[in-house]
Formats: C-alpha cells, sequence, structure tokens
C-alpha cells in the first residue's frame, strides 16, 4: 500500500512540473495583439474618363463599281484588231477594237458621189427656177413651166436631203468600226479574238470595262436607325468606312451618296450606298467588305473599358469602389464599344469614380476592396473600330 501511495504522488509531480513548464515558455509572453484588420480583396481599377463617342452602324457591303461597260459592236464585219491588254487601265475615247471597214468605206465614197451630183442638179434647176421667174413677167413662158420648174426644185431638195441623209448614215457606220472606251477604267478579260466575225446581235460583247474610281459600297441597315441616318444627312456628310472581312484593315474612306427609296419588307432593312473617291485598288468590284457608317457622336460621355462591365441576369452591371474601399454594384446601360473601351449612357457613373476592371468575380455589393493596381484610363473614343449597340 505504501508503493502505491509514493506511485500517485509521484505523478502529481510530474504533472506539476510539466504545468509549470508550459507557463515559463507562454504564459510569460505578452497577450497576442488584436488581429489584423483584414486588407479586403485585391483588385485593379480605372476611373472614367469623359469622351467624344462616335455612334457607327454596321452592315455588310458589296463593292460595286460606278459604271460597268460591255463593248458591243454596232455593226457587222470582221474584227480586224485588239488594241488592248487584258486588265488594261483605258481612258474615255482611247481605241479599244477595230472592224474592217474597206465595204463600208465604199459605200460611204459612193454616196458622197451621189450627193454631189444630186447638189449640181439642184443648183442648175434653181438658176432655170430664176430664169422662169424673169420670163414670166414679159410673157415668153406659162404659168405651168414656171410652176413645174418649181416643183422640180423642190424635188431636186429632197433627194439632196436623203441624199444628205445617207451619207451621214454611212459615216456613222464607218466610225462604229472603231470601237473606243466610252469610260475611264480598266478592261476585263478578250472575249472575242481578231479574225472573228462579230455581229450586232451578239450578247457576250467583245470585253468588259469597269469604272472603278470613285467606288462605291451599297449595303442594308435595319429600317430602325432611319431616323439616326435622315439626321446624320442633315447636319452634313456622313462618314462611312471600308474595312476588310477581319474589321482588321481599313480600305477607304468615303461619304454616304443616297438611301434607297423603300423599304425591303422581307428583310426590314433598306439600302444604303456610299462613295468612296480615289480608293485605288483597295476596292474592287463585287468585293465583301464591312461598311461602318458614322451617325452621330456622343460628345463628352463617359466611357470606361469593356473589361470592368459584368452581366447578369438583371443586366449589365460594374463595381464602383466606394467610400472605405467597399465594392458598389452598379447597373449600368452599356453604348457604343470604341477599341477597348465602352460608353455609358443613362448616368450609370460619373466621371473621376474608380470601376474595377480585374477580380470582380471574386466581389460582392459591399465586399471590402484593396485597389493593389490601376489599369490604364479609358482612351480616347474615337479609334473607327467601334460598333453600335
Amino acid at each position: 500500500m505504501k508503493r502505491k501511495h509514493i506511485s500517485w504522488a509521484a505523478l502529481a509531480v510530474a504533472v506539476l512540473l510539466i504545468a509549470f513548464a508550459a507557463w515559463f515558455f507562454y504564459g510569460r509572453r505578452p497577450a497576442a495583439t488584436t488581429a489584423a484588420a483584414p486588407r479586403g480583396i485585391p483588385v485593379s481599377a480605372v476611373a472614367v474618363k469623359l469622351a467624344d463617342v462616335p455612334v457607327y452602324i454596321d452592315a455588310l457591303g458589296t463593292v460595286t463599281a460606278i459604271r460597268t461597260v460591255t463593248l458591243i459592236t454596232q455593226v457587222n464585219g470582221i474584227l480586224d484588231s485588239v488594241n488592248f491588254q487584258e486588265g488594261q487601265h483605258v481612258k474615255k475615247g482611247q481605241v479599244i477594237a477595230h472592224i474592217d471597214s474597206r465595204q463600208l468605206e465604199a459605200q460611204l465614197q459612193q454616196a458622197q458621189g451621189t450627193l454631189v451630183h444630186d447638189q449640181a442638179t439642184l443648183a442648175n434647176d434653181r438658176l432655170n427656177l430664176q430664169r422662169y421667174q424673169t420670163l414670166i413677167k414679159v410673157g415668153s413662158i406659162t404659168q405651168q413651166t414656171l410652176d413645174t420648174q418649181a416643183a422640180t426644185v423642190k424635188q431636186d431638195e429632197g433627194t439632196v436631203t436623203a441624199d444628205t441623209g445617207n451619207v451621214k448614215n454611212l459615216q456613222v457606220q464607218v466610225d462604229y468600226c472603231t470601237i473606243t472606251s466610252p469610260v475611264d477604267g480598266v478592261i476585263g478579260l478578250r472575249l472575242v479574238d481578231p479574225g472573228n466575225y462579230v455581229t450586232t446581235t451578239s450578247t457576250t460583247g467583245m470585253a468588259v470595262i469597269t469604272q472603278l474610281d470613285p467606288a462605291t459600297v451599297i449595303f442594308a441597315v435595319p429600317e430602325d436607325y432611319l431616323g439616326q441616318i435622315h439626321a446624320a444627312m442633315a447636319r452634313g456628310p456622313v462618314k462611312v468606312f471600308a474595312w476588310d472581312r477581319d474589321k482588321r484593315k481599313l480600305l477607304a474612306t468615303g461619304a454616304l451618296l443616297a438611301l434607297d427609296n423603300q423599304v425591303d419588307t422581307t428583310t426590314g432593312t433598306v439600302k444604303v450606298r456610299a462613295q468612296f473617291d480615289h480608293a485605288g485598288d483597295a476596292l474592287f468590284p463585287n468585293q465583301f467588305v464591312n461598311a461602318r457608317m458614322q451617325a452621330d457622336t456622343l460628345d463628352q460621355n463617359p466611357v470606361i473599358p469593356t473589361a470592368a462591365i459584368q452581366h447578369g441576369t438583371n443586366g449589365d452591371f460594374v463595381f464602383v469602389v466606394g467610400a472605405g474601399n467597399k465594392a458598389v454594384l452598379r447597373n449600368v446601360k452599356a453604348g457604343p464599344v470604341t477599341g477597348d473601351d465602352t460608353a455609358i449612357l443613362g448616368g450609370g457613373v460619373k466621371p473621376g469614380e474608380r470601376v474595377v476592371t480585374d477580380g470582380a468575380d471574386k466581389l460582392d455589393n459591399g465586399t471590402l476592396v484593396r485597389v493593389v493596381s490601376a489599369a490604364s484610363p479609358a482612351s480616347s473614343a474615337s479609334a473607327a473600330s467601334s460598333t453600335m449597340h
């Protein structure tokens, strides 16, 4: 019994020693300071800026030549020569081809001879008429003779008029044998080779000339934009930009030329034609381009990076860094997009307010945030790469 009592005493002493050691190492340390206040979720933010924002209407358009002429002969004959290279730039009045005109020239010469003969006959009969008019006064001839001579002169005048018309007609036929370009443009592939017999009934022609300058682009826009387009036209020339298929390269800059006079009821769109002067080879007939028409400009409108805009079931929203570095959820109405920036309509944000551009997926309304970096300010909304919403 005595040994058991000693064992319990030793165990109690050991417990006391452990407790003393724990107090010595930990109990003497000063009380832990109050836990550091949370620093917030790190985010990037940028200040709202004011900028002039162009409003564009985008549509897919087709380049259309202002003139396309198919060269068709106006006389029948053998194609004598072709005076152009395929794909060549030609000027108005430049000789394109020639048709054998020897037979027509011979007919013209014969008609000219007949005209000269009949003109001489007319001149002689007029002199006789003058003599008869003198002789009738002295009674040397009868009135019937005078009247007959006057009628003969009229017949001769009619004959000369007909001869003159015949000469002019043949001269035109001879001129038609020399085919010239009616416009400045680019001539296409040769459709008929020299030596072939060409006729006026042919529908294919000998070649096609396309006038490339100025070029036009036809595109269709929804009828809902008609009011904006008419208002823009009332203010002055409306700029139109032609971009390539990928919307990466600006091909040409022009202006709105005309609106069609009716809406297509099957598509609810109206056709628009824009003209591009001095576009060169950038615009080619029947080429597809992205047409962008500047319908309006929003003066000094709030602009934020597009990355700051979040999308939810209740519409678009942004997180604004509010008082006490707390995130404030703000519903906004997105407007035209310019490059990496978007205009905000309806006063959803104010100039100088900071909107979160990175880290918004971790936030909720009232979340404490810590701005660790500021994105570059919203750029000026003047780039031509904007689209209209």
